[in-house]
């Protein structure tokens, strides 16, 4: 089974658990504080087999121990397994789930500086006014754009960079 089916699998029961005790914000939070702390060499340190099982699973259960019950199972289930790598697996799914069940779109939005946080809100108002969705942006620098944005909404694009314009440009003026 791959890691990314496995995780989702494991998601989607998560969420139907967070749903039934109505805590799916507690477990998102839960899930994401969780699998961004654990970093590659807490991953090898809870896989390490000349560690013995009873340690590994103690030092899970001290880093668990304020998480939702079925959280914690589920990390005391995977280190039994062999399987704690698929953590951060799990809360990104578990991340696009909910967002997806609350009609959430992604967008990354590329600017040739950073911008204010006021005009990173404007933004974001603006797309969500002009798509009707609810929109969790990130934010990118990328000097080469020299000025304008590009906005990746879902699985589309909106290029209004001065970059791309003055490429649109030089190919016109070529073909004349």
């Amino acid at each position: 089974m791959a890691a990314g089916s496995g995780a989702r699998r494991y998601a989607e029961a998560l969420l139907d658990i967070a749903t039934e005790e109505r805590a799916v914000a507690a477990y998102r939070e839960s899930l994401d504080a969780f699998a961004t702390g654990l970093d590659p060499e807490n991953i090898r340190g809870l896989r390490d087999q000349r560690v013995p099982f009873d340690r590994r699973r103690a030092a899970l259960d001290a880093a668990t121990a304020r998480e939702p019950k079925a959280i914690r199972a589920l990390m005391a289930i995977l280190l039994e397994r062999d399987r704690i790598e698929i953590v951060p697996g799990i809360a990104r799914a578990f991340g696009e789930l909910v967002d997806r069940r609350e009609g959430i779109v992604k967008a990354k939005i590329t600017t040739p500086v950073e911008i204010a946080a006021s005009e990173r809100d404007e933004l974001v108002r603006r797309l969500e006014q002009a798509s009707g969705k609810k929109i969790r942006a990130t934010f990118q620098v990328d000097p080469a754009l020299i000025g304008g944005a590009r906005v990746q909404l879902g699985d589309r694009l909106i290029d209004a960079s001065l970059q791309t314009r003055l490429e649109h440009l030089a190919r016109e003026m070529a073909s004349s």
